[in-house]
């Protein structure tokens, strides 16, 4: 197995699970098959209760979110913010599943719905994107203010993933509450590569079937609010044009390379102060690998980069605590070795 480590890797993580490497599941052995039928996989038995709450942002549009306490939780023991991808929300299986970890091993969580996803539609005038860290900020600020002294964890899953990191690093000069530490897996910290490799003809399964999720998502929220204007996206053809035609000046960008350079961490990972892990797998369908090569990790800030896992697939051969899902498991340990024992006592 080949597995770039970082320093902190090795000091961190092995307190509350013994690790073991991870090995796919040999009946899906290629990235696509990991990215594929991972999505279709059945959950953990049981469900997370959670309260549901809205958060309101500075332009008046509003976030819905999910908030799981588990029993005898109280201010200053730990809590987790975790954030959904492209096409997807808050009940998302992987949010779900790591969720499930969490409170049972006794921190807060909440799971939230970026501007117009999920259940969240009719909240909000604008659609979430790269663009969207301040809608994660809200939240966590949100966090903060009703649980004062608790440290928060930022986790996020493939754009979730790249919007929290940007938000650790933004962090530096501009600091939020209980910051303790942000989790990525599936990262596109390079959103100018991630849309060329889709653009290309090996990839247009993928790039089509983004499309088909965020084209209805947009013409579904200017029914709802007219006054948005009409959205010409009859001609859009990739996920590249998407973000030209839409994404970019919806945005406030002149143009997608403003967009994405503005949006992508790649050059301000650097930046981030709080330790952290970041998990990718060499063989992930549509983010590249290059990006992680040439970027400037901090010393606290762990990489840990596996041969095999596709897209936030990371089925193993065999189960570990009790799940074949290895990726959720892996940022479960992670927090129970940060944080001890929960502060359950």
């Amino acid at each position: 197995m080949r597995l770039k480590l970082t320093s902190a890797s090795r000091d961190v993580g092995t307190a509350f699970f013994e690790i073991p490497p991870f090995e796919p599941h040999p009946l899906m052995p290629s990235g696509h098959l990991q990215t594929i039928l991972s999505r279709y996989l059945p959950g953990l038995p049981g469900r997370l209760a959670s309260v549901d709450h809205v958060v309101g942002l500075s332009d008046g549009d509003r976030l819905l979110v999910h908030d799981s306490v588990p029993e005898g939780w109280r201010a200053g023991r730990p809590m987790v913010l975790i954030v959904h991808g492209l096409g997807g929300d808050a009940g998302g299986i992987d949010l779900v599943r790591l969720g499930m970890r969490m409170v049972d091993l006794g921190s807060r969580v909440v799971r939230m719905n970026l501007r117009g996803a999920g259940p969240g539609f009719g909240l909000a005038r604008r659609l979430y994107s790269g663009a969207s860290r301040d809608e994660v900020r809200a939240v966590a600020e949100w966090m903060a203010a009703r649980s004062a002294g608790s440290p928060l964890a930022l986790v996020g899953f493939s754009l979730g993933a790249s919007l929290v990191l940007n938000l650790a690093a933004e962090a530096a000069d501009r600091p939020l509450e209980g910051l303790d530490c942000v989790l990525a897996a599936g990262a596109p910290i390079d959103l100018a590569a991630c849309a060329r490799r889709m653009d290309h003809p090996s990839r247009r399964f993928y790039d089509r079937q983004f499309l088909f999720t965020v084209i209805p998502e947009v013409r579904r929220l200017h029914a709802r609010f007219p006054e948005l204007g009409r959205a010409d996206l009859g001609s859009v053809r990739s996920m590249l044009d998407f973000d030209r035609r839409y994404t970019a000046p919806r945005n406030g960008f002149d143009r997608v390379e403003d967009y994405h350079d503005g949006c992508s961490p790649v050059g301000s990972l650097g930046r981030i102060a709080v330790p952290g892990l970041v998990v990718h797998a060499e063989d992930d369908p549509f983010i590249p690998l290059e990006p992680f090569r040439r970027a400037s990790f901090p010393a606290g800030l762990s990489l840990e980069i596996y041969p095999s896992g596709g897209h936030l697939g990371f089925i193993s051969r065999k189960p570990w605590a009790g799940d074949h899902r290895w990726l959720i498991t892996r940022m479960a340990a992670w927090l129970a070795a940060r944080w001890g024992s929960f502060g359950r006592a």
